[in-house]
């Protein structure tokens, strides 16, 4: 089950919200109530390394030279809840598959090997640097990366996911869906440059509450 399949489950049996107010610190783990914490594996927080480092830049690189894989760099932009204001000082947190589609060391699940942290400059950018991941082995799962984002007043939350255009496992609902977002639709144009490394852009639009559940 896909983490955003599990949080609308879990809402529409009448979860309570999680606090807002508790979400805004600069590393907000501490306030997760121990009920998504039993749940972590579902919910998608046991695959976030933490704490933060103290200091982040608005760019990062979580995949070595050498690791297997074709480069990729997201260039991304976190907007206001109104989807045009900046939005700065977001801690955005970033993990994605290997090239064979595993996200741990040994072939493992969780947790992710390829991860890692930026925080959004004045303008709200970030700039992610890592391969293209591998879609899930066995499975019919478009290949993707995974965003959470905190902070900069803003609450934690886990961001839909960004997948590529092209990709054979993408199938006529999810485009039709993805077309309703507009200018932050979550499937990519991605164009290959030199050095064959492939880039692609990337927006967010942040929400005042969290979108994780009791």
């Amino acid at each position: 089950m896909l983490r955003r399949e599990f949080l609308f489950d879990v809402t529409c049996l009448g979860a309570a919200t999680w606090v807002a107010r508790d979400l805004a610190a600069e590393e907000p783990f501490d306030s997760v109530p121990a009920s998504l914490w039993r749940n972590a594996r579902w919910n998608g927080l046991i695959m976030i390394h933490r704490p933060a480092p103290s200091q982040l830049s608005w760019r990062t690189q979580i995949a070595a030279d050498s690791e297997p894989g074709e480069p990729l760099v997201v260039s991304g932009q976190v907007f206001a809840p109104d989807g045009r204001t900046p939005a700065p000082d977001v801690t955005v947190y970033a993990y994605n598959t290997d090239a064979q589609g595993y996200y741990g060391a040994n072939h493992a699940e969780y947790p992710p090997r390829l991860y890692g942290w930026m925080k959004t400059d004045s303008a709200g950018r970030f700039e992610l640097r890592t391969i293209r991941p591998g879609s899930y082995p066995d499975m019919h799962v478009p290949a993707h990366v995974h965003f959470v984002v905190w902070g900069g007043g803003y609450p934690l939350q886990w961001v839909d996911e960004l997948r590529f255009e092209g990709d054979r496992y993408l199938t006529p609902p999810m485009l039709a869906e993805d077309a309703q977002r507009g200018g932050f639709r979550t499937i990519r144009p991605v164009t290959r440059g030199a050095g064959g490394v492939w880039h692609c852009d990337f927006k967010i639009r942040v929400q005042r509450e969290t979108n994780y559940r009791r």
